[in-house]
């Protein structure tokens, strides 16, 4: 009956959320939207940060790419919406894997400032070449269009942004629940003892990173026809911070951490509009609270309590964990030395 019920869950929720345009209003389906947005993007960081254990600071730049590579596809090219979506998340894939490369070599700090130097670069180019970006001028986003139809107005386009988001969730749930999530998980934990048993570290990180742009880049689509306006400032500093605090307030290497945590940042500074004069200091003291009193975040927290079902997110890792020979050097991940060359 429990096994039953688990599986029942994820597609109650589906059909709960799908009746959300029938019962709000314009503004809180545009925040809906927001926070759909989101869980696809703390997702794909949760991906890198907490399951692989890179420490990236790039990822509001893969956003920013992924939301103009749509809304310049749809606006100046006249792409459809459909195309211009996958679209953004593979020129951020192929990006993400190369600014996997200072990883090889470098960690923590290190690659953080690399990879910092990175996202400015790519808002610097954002706000520079203005005959593509149109550069602070920003760019809009057209509605897109289906079988003839043009879907219009936040309600509409919720029918959009929730099957995507909910696939994305899926999928990575079951990448974790894959060899390929074992092997993150290793490489996060120890990469020597990763590399003893066969695998591929180099081939890992770099997976790692090309999924985690995918994920930021079709999270920046998803962002851009939410708002239906860009400009290169919204992928900058403060972005990436908001990414951060979603992982970390959420649940760091928690898929169900990802969605609290991006229901929770998107909806607070709404909630403290009314309060604008202090909305900084409130806002500020909350996310001192969240670290202090919740340091594994808002999923960790209630899986303590026994509030929250604790997730088979890398199935059998405690066992390939225990002893050898339980999978982890995939052939995709396996080492040239193991494979006898």
């Amino acid at each position: 009956m429990k096994r039953l019920l688990r599986h029942l869950i994820l597609p109650a929720a589906f059909l709960a959320l799908c009746a959300v345009p029938w019962l709000s209003n314009d503004y809180i389906q545009y925040i809906f939207n927001l926070v759909l947005a989101y869980v696809v993007v703390a997702i794909g960081l949760n991906l890198l940060l907490g399951f692989a254990g890179q420490f990236a600071f790039a990822h509001a730049a893969f956003m920013g790419i992924g939301a103009y590579t749509a809304a310049l596809l749809s606006s100046r090219f006249g792409v459809s919406f459909f195309l211009a979506l996958p679209a953004s998340g593979l020129l951020a894939m192929i990006l993400g894997m190369l600014v996997a490369l200072p990883s090889f070599r470098l960690k923590t700090v290190y690659l953080a400032m690399v990879t910092m130097a990175f996202a400015e670069l790519v808002q610097w180019v954002l706000i520079q070449w203005k005959t593509v970006t149109l550069g602070t001028d920003g760019v809009s986003m057209p509605w897109p269009s289906i079988w003839g139809h043009t879907l219009q107005g936040d309600k509409e386009i919720y029918y959009v942004i929730l099957p995507i988001a909910f696939l994305a969730y899926l999928f990575a749930r079951q990448l974790l629940q894959s060899r390929i999530g074992r092997a993150f998980v290793a490489v996060r934990d120890n990469e020597i003892v990763a590399r003893s048993c066969g695998m591929n570290v180099a081939l890992v990180k770099a997976t790692a990173f090309g999924v985690s742009a995918f994920y930021a880049g079709i999270g920046g689509a998803l962002f851009a026809l939410a708002l239906r306006f860009i400009v290169p400032d919204g992928f900058g500093m403060f972005q990436l911070i908001l990414h951060f605090s979603i992982v970390l307030i959420g649940g760091l290497g928690s898929l169900g951490g990802s969605v609290i945590g991006a229901v929770v940042l998107t909806t607070l500074p709404e909630v403290l509009r009314g309060f604008q004069a202090l909305q900084e200091i409130i806002y500020g003291v909350s996310l001192v609270i969240f670290m202090l009193f919740m340091p594994r975040g808002i999923a960790g927290f209630l899986q303590a309590h026994g509030w929250y079902p604790r997730e088979i997110l890398v199935r059998g890792w405690r066992e390939a964990r225990a002893g050898a020979g339980y999978g982890l050097a995939t052939p995709l991940f396996r080492t040239e030395r193991e494979d006898g060359n």
